[in-house]
């Protein structure tokens, strides 16, 4: 491979374990009503659930598309400490051998989730992924973001992959990233479908950028 385009997916953590993990709701301290408060309450706890698969403390990443124009692999495992483990030894060879390696908003998103799920389970970061320099991260120079170059780090408003798409005339997104968990769990071969086009306009939307 001469370039690696990588879209992760992740789901939420089972619910219990969402909840044992979840800080205490409270409504605010001016709010008097007993059922204003409790429908406050109400909320919070549901939008700390509805958000649960995008943050890296109560999210599971199941799914990993990578690839290029010649092959794009959905890697799956028995466990997430498992896939994370196999997927960050291939960036690390990749990198190594001076491989492009990118997506859109992979700094924002895709790294640092598996960056910290892998720091969950205990598992080393490739030294030629992630250093620091004066306490603050740095990407390995051959690790591209088509949003961040997109945007020209000023606005990252309105240049997700389905707007970028319909713009450069791509094939839209097979459906919208809220709704992965539910796809996942009821229907995986079309998860699978639904993350292989996330990679296919990810690749296109690289060769416009002149990433790859």
């Amino acid at each position: 491979m001469n370039h690696v385009v990588l879209d992760i997916e992740t789901i939420p953590q089972d619910e219990a374990k969402l909840l044992a993990l979840a800080p205490e709701f409270t409504a605010a301290a001016n709010m008097k009503d007993p059922d204003k408060i409790a429908a406050s309450i109400a909320k919070k706890r549901a939008d700390y659930l509805a958000d649960a698969a995008l943050n890296w403390k109560t999210a599971e990443v199941v799914l990993i598309g990578a690839g290029d124009d010649a092959e794009i692999q959905s890697l799956t495992a028995d466990s997430e400490k498992e896939l994370i483990g196999n997927f960050l030894s291939v960036l690390a060879a990749a990198l190594g051998d001076g491989v492009a390696v990118g997506g859109h908003n992979v700094k924002g998103f895709d790294l640092p989730m598996l960056v910290n799920r892998a720091r969950v389970h205990g598992l080393k970061i490739p030294a030629n992924l992630l250093t620091f320099w004066k306490g603050r991260p740095q990407w390995n120079d051959h690790i591209f973001d088509t949003l961040e170059i997109l945007a020209f780090e000023k606005s990252f408003e309105g240049n997700g992959v389905d707007d970028v798409a319909r713009v450069f005339g791509l094939p839209p997104k097979l459906g919208h990233g809220g709704d992965f968990p539910l796809l996942w769990r009821a229907d995986r071969t079309g998860a699978l479908a639904y993350n292989r086009r996330d990679v296919e306009i990810e690749i296109e939307i690289a060769r416009i950028c002149n990433c790859i």
